[in-house]
């Protein structure tokens, strides 16, 4: 839940930061954050917790979790476009991501929003398989896959405004 809503709280200060103003896709964006890993649903346990690196078969299954989250959330009607993020946002700028291979700006902002915000968060966080990363070591990851996994535009927003953004969500001693 915590996770979910710092994602929420990232990705619509970050989408207000790169000018996005309409108001359905800040809708879709806040609603994608709460979706997206819904797929994950269908995804053993074993391999979410898996402590270790995943296998090539194991990381083939977590890959589903894409197009199982996109197909359960198109049997809603949203106001928005809530599917197209869900789907794009493990696709990497560079065209190397899954499922589809899709790169630059064919990536909803959205999804190129909610991957750099959704990685911070993950990396800023401890995970069974290792402890949570300073936010400096989470920056210089994000900095290093920008224009190759994530927008560089997006990436250096983040950065610039993530203090802005985070101060009201985390408290300041868990957030250094």
């Amino acid at each position: 839940h915590d996770h979910i809503r710092r994602v929420q709280i990232y990705a619509i200060g970050l989408a207000r930061e790169l000018g996005v103003q309409d108001d359905s896709t800040i809708k879709a964006i806040e609603a994608a954050a709460l979706l997206h890993d819904t797929g994950k649903l269908a995804v053993p346990e074993h391999i979410l917790n898996k402590p270790g690196k995943l296998t090539a078969p194991e990381f083939e299954q977590m890959k589903l979790h894409v197009d199982v989250g996109a197909e359960f959330l198109s049997a809603i009607v949203f106001p928005y476009p809530v599917v197209p993020i869900v789907r794009c946002h493990h696709e990497n700028w560079d065209g190397s991501g899954y499922p589809r291979g899709v790169k630059g700006t064919d990536i909803p902002i959205g999804a190129r929003i909610l991957s750099v915000v959704d990685c911070y968060d993950a990396l800023t966080s401890d995970r069974p398989y290792r402890r949570a990363l300073s936010d400096e070591a989470a920056i210089a990851i994000l900095t290093e896959r920008r224009g190759t996994m994530y927008d560089p535009l997006v990436v250096d927003t983040f950065v610039r405004v993530l203090p802005a953004i985070a101060e009201g969500i985390l408290p300041p001693t868990a957030h250094q």
